[in-house]
């Protein structure tokens, strides 16, 4: 009896799931989106929060795919869990649109998902010393955490105590974060030259690399934070990797400094979205450093631009934020060795702060020339600007 009583509640869950799934199919739930802009978007993310949606859509939404009726095809979407409580938050989607265009997407059950490659990507590395590694289909990153830390603080070869940002210079669009170290680890192979993906060949060192931050004080002092204590992924997946990091209050002109860094990056996109919580300083500035001070600084206002002749290559480093937290721009280039830098200067506005950083590798062949990444940094700065407008319905 009690064997019969199971399966059937199980039948009446199943065929709850099927009727909620029904009601989606027969009275699809739009998304209409507006692009007023007269520029082309393409791999640009749209957040619908899960919370927005009905019922019966929220509670069944790992089933729910984002379909495209003008070509009767289902859009790569990836679900998130912002504050890690087993609950999802976002669904989100990138979608093709015509300069000054609009377009209706509708919510519906999908019933076969293609399996979709995690080009976006993070993750701890404590066997190097506690990298924190990211990358999509276009660029990679890493940062230093609190291993390489004690490192130094112990006396100890190997080890770095800095918050800057390093490259990783890629050629492919598949990952290869996992790849390198492991060669790296198991076989002895140096991801410091190029075996065909790309390599990492940029320093960092103690210097900001390409956008850490710091905070000027008087008489040219500069104040920075030490490594990451501790890290958070939020998400890995075809569209986003999202992922925490915190940091131990640090020395400022004016007293301690409270810092913690959440940061995006998205597929298709050179750069990645810094959203910074922050006490302490009104004001901070995001870095590029000048290396071997063999390159060309382009002042753009709120983007700063670094091109530099890198080991017979060109890398262009950039640096935009939005116009309300864009201060100035300033260089300091002492001629010693990790202090030389490009800096874009910033606003905290109620303790944050948002910028993107990024960069374009001429063996990438990911643009046709520097002209074309210049102006996609431009088309970038106005679309950030003027993000795509949602209408939920």
């Amino acid at each position: 009896m009690k064997r019969n009583t199971m399966i059937f509640n199980k039948t009446i869950q199943m065929l709850g799931l099927t009727c909620l799934l029904a009601s989606c199919t027969q009275a699809p739930f739009s998304i209409h989106l507006t692009n007023n802009l007269s520029v082309e978007r393409q791999n640009e993310t749209v957040e619908i929060p899960i919370a927005d949606l009905p019922e019966y859509l929220s509670a069944n939404i790992a089933n729910v795919g984002v379909y495209d009726p003008s070509e009767n095809t289902y859009l790569i979407t990836q679900l998130i869990d912002l504050d890690q409580d087993g609950k999802m938050d976002q669904l989100i989607f990138q979608p093709h649109m015509a300069p000054s265009s609009e377009k209706t997407y509708h919510l519906r059950e999908q019933q076969e998902r293609p399996e979709v490659m995690k080009y976006c990507y993070s993750r701890i590395v404590p066997t190097r010393i506690d990298d924190y590694t990211w990358e999509n289909d276009k660029v990679a990153f890493r940062t230093y955490g609190p291993a390489a830390q004690a490192l130094v603080e112990e006396g100890k070869k190997g080890g770095l105590i800095s918050s800057g940002i390093d490259c990783w210079l890629k050629k492919v669009s598949y990952p290869i974060i996992n790849k390198w170290y492991k060669a790296s680890e198991e076989q002895g192979i140096s991801y410091h030259e190029d075996h065909g993906e790309g390599l990492d060949n940029y320093h960092v060192g103690i210097s900001r690399g390409a956008g850490g931050l710091t905070v000027k004080g008087a008489d040219d002092q500069y104040f920075v934070s030490k490594n990451f204590t501790a890290h958070k992924t939020l998400a890995i997946g075809p569209l986003r990797t999202l992922f925490q990091l915190d940091y131990d209050d640090w020395q400022g002109p004016l007293g301690l400094i409270k810092e913690q860094k959440i940061i995006s990056l998205d597929f298709g996109n050179n750069l990645m979205k810094i959203e910074v919580s922050i006490q302490g300083t009104d004001h901070i500035s995001a870095g590029i450093s000048l290396q071997e001070n063999n390159g060309t600084i382009l002042d753009k206002n709120n983007t700063l631009v670094f091109k530099q002749n890198h080991f017979e290559t060109i890398l262009s480093n950039a640096i935009l934020t939005p116009k309300k937290y864009f201060k100035s721009q300033h260089v300091y280039n002492p001629q010693i060795k990790d202090q030389n830098h490009v800096f874009l200067d910033l606003k905290v506005i109620n303790q944050s702060l948002v910028y993107y950083v990024g960069f374009y590798w001429s063996e990438s062949k990911q643009f046709a020339d520097h002209q074309a990444w210049e102006k996609h940094l431009d088309d970038l700065a106005i679309k950030i600007e003027n993000p795509i407008q949602i209408n939920i319905k």
